[in-house]
């Protein structure tokens, strides 16, 4: 009877413990389920789930002049939902409309007959905002931003394809030395100032720049023109073994520009005319006019393959790709899509995408949209439909060829000559005048996106100031060179250009005048005579050589010598002293010298 009561009791702590491990299990998956309820809860479908990972969203700078806010390409909420509702397209009399368009190449098109929906295929609409990323935050000065997208390595680059030029020629003169990182920067800021003093409105030969009556001191203090020309020529002479040279420089500074910049929503690609016999595709922010990404088609390529390297940096990123003329095609919006890339395009009445016989009406095709707004037809592809894409269009639709036109407006292609512009230029020279006009925009743009930059500064200004800073210090090396090639009214100018005080370089000057000029300079203490020294007649018996003139390789003699060593000297190597200045007494005076009492 024991023995089963313990049986018993025993089963029952079994069954106890059993229930107690189940009992945990089950509170061990509630508190899961409301950690996932915890954990999904804040998600919705505004989340930041699409954020572009690179994107540093905390340095946003709020004062930069953007171009177009995100508003202004949203739909109204007190438009009427009727503007929003496709036009339906009238058939013909007593035959219902089809709704369903052909293009010639086969694909088709049908009427929106409903009021659009949000989509499954469709985008959220996207909150990136422009940036500078890394040090961009710090950047204060022209300069800080310039070197960032043209660094010391382009620099040194340019620098060996110059020395290369100049060792090849036989004969060289002083303005035909090896330059160095200094020169070559401050040469590169004369090209910046060219362009903002030798303007498209403002063309005036290049050697007005050096004059006294129209010039600037800045060029004068800081190279002359014949040393400026001639590097400008080095380049120009470049064989086709630069080419590859110039790729690399070119290379360098996409890879410059893409890294130190976090790009908007909205993009647009588009062709440029920058070079002569060359395609420049580029892609540009559309709040910013900045250059992301571009492209030198030196072989005919597909512009499938060119579109996707230029956009390559933002797959999967929830943008929006205004496309240009070169890739206005349904195709390539779908390329884009399969990329999780929205994009608009316009197309023309021959494209082949265009619907036959389509004359209103909204038409869809998948996730592809096409409608009308004042003989304008606009090919939209995974957009969200609180956005008008006749808005984004008129903001985006013209940025590459702005960003061309600010490129343009201060060119480095002003620093050359007449003679010079007349030539054709060789394509090493063409590709630096236009790598250092795009990084000039864009670092114009860096530097107002900056924390610490001045983000009203206008590009004429900027310019400027990116030429006066790298040629300062150029300038500050010619200040503290005493040399007689840099008189003392330069040093003077370059302390005014620099913004230095000149009271030092003035006492040092008349030091130095008074030291040449001036009577009594030398003490009567030093200047005695000493005791232990004999002199001799001033005149020896025959002429003889001057040994300062015989180096010089002049055939001077004399008769008048040294009283203490007795060489030969002419007047121009012979110092005349009186007597009282020597300390001299009659004790001391050789025959023939002897003071006349009388």
């Amino acid at each position: 009877m024991n023995d089963s009561n313990e049986t018993e009791y025993i089963l029952d702590e079994q069954l106890l413990s059993n229930m107690k491990n189940s009992d945990d299990e089950l509170m061990d998956d509630q508190r899961m389920e409301e950690q996932d309820v915890d954990l999904k809860a804040p998600i919705d479908d505004n989340s930041e789930v699409f954020a572009d990972p690179l994107q540093d969203i905390n340095v946003v700078c709020s004062n930069f002049p953007w171009l177009f806010k995100d508003e202004d390409v949203i739909y109204d909420e007190k438009l009427s939902e009727v503007s929003l509702q496709p036009v339906k397209s009238r058939g013909k009399r007593g035959r219902p409309a089809s709704g369903t368009f052909i293009c010639s190449n086969g694909q088709t098109w049908i009427l929106e007959r409903e009021t659009p929906q949000r989509g499954t295929d469709e985008s959220p609409p996207a909150k990136q905002q422009a940036c500078g990323k890394g040090p961009v935050k710090c950047v204060a000065n022209a300069v800080e931003a310039w070197m960032l997208l043209f660094d010391d390595d382009m620099l040194r680059m340019l620098q060996r394809i110059v020395n290369e030029q100049i060792r090849k020629r036989r004969t060289r003169n002083d303005a035909e030395r090896l330059t160095d990182l200094t020169e070559l920067r401050s040469w590169l800021g004369l090209k910046y100032l060219c362009g903002v003093f030798r303007n498209s409105q403002h063309n005036g030969p290049l050697e007005e720049l050096w004059t006294l009556e129209l010039g600037n001191a800045i060029f004068r203090a800081t190279m002359s023109l014949t040393r400026f020309i001639f590097i400008t020529e080095m380049l120009s002479n470049s064989v086709d073994g630069f080419v590859n040279d110039g790729q690399r420089l070119w290379q360098k500074f996409l890879i410059n520009c893409r890294s130190y910049y976090g790009s908007s929503t909205w993009l647009c690609v588009d062709e440029v005319a920058a070079l002569d016999g060359k395609q420049v595709l580029i892609c540009c922010d559309a709040k910013t006019q900045y250059m992301t990404n571009a492209l030198l088609a030196r072989h005919p390529t597909t512009p499938s393959k060119e579109l996707m390297q230029l956009i390559c940096d933002y797959k999967t990123t929830p943008r929006n790709i205004t496309l240009g003329s070169r890739f206005a095609s349904a195709k390539h919006c779908e390329q884009l899509l399969q990329c999780s890339l929205t994009s608009i395009c316009r197309l023309q009445p021959t494209a082949s995408d265009y619907p036959k016989n389509w004359t209103d009406g909204a038409l869809i095709s998948g996730s592809k949209r096409l409608a009308q707004r004042a003989n304008v037809a606009l090919l939209s592809c995974g957009l969200n439909r609180q956005l008008d894409a006749f808005q984004i269009h008129q903001h985006t639709a013209q940025t590459c060829a702005q960003f061309h036109e600010l490129s343009q407006r201060y060119s480095t292609t002003f620093s050359l000559s007449n003679s010079q512009a007349e030539e054709q230029s060789n394509e090493f020279l063409q590709l630096l005048h236009l790598l250092l006009n795009m990084a000039a925009v864009n670092a114009w743009v860096l530097l107002r996106l900056s924390s610490k930059g001045n983000a009203n500064i206008d590009q004429r200004d900027f310019q400027r100031q990116l030429g006066l800073f790298l040629t300062q210090q150029r300038l500050q090396r010619r200040l503290q060179r005493r040399s007689t090639a840099t008189t003392l009214v330069m040093r003077l100018q370059i302390c005014e250009i620099l913004g230095q005080s000149n009271q030092r370089l003035l006492s040092e000057a008349a030091g130095d005048a008074q030291q040449r000029h001036g009577v009594g300079v030398i003490s009567l203490g030093r200047a005695m005579l000493p005791e232990d020294v004999t002199l001799v007649s001033r005149y020896g018996e025959k002429h003889r050589r001057c040994k300062p003139c015989a180096r010089n390789k002049r055939e001077t003699k004399a008769r008048s010598r040294c009283q203490q060593c007795q060489a030969h000297r002419c007047g121009n190597h012979l110092i005349s002293r009186c007597y009282e200045c020597m300390g001299v007494t009659e004790s001391q005076l050789p025959e023939g010298n002897i003071k006349d009492n009388n």
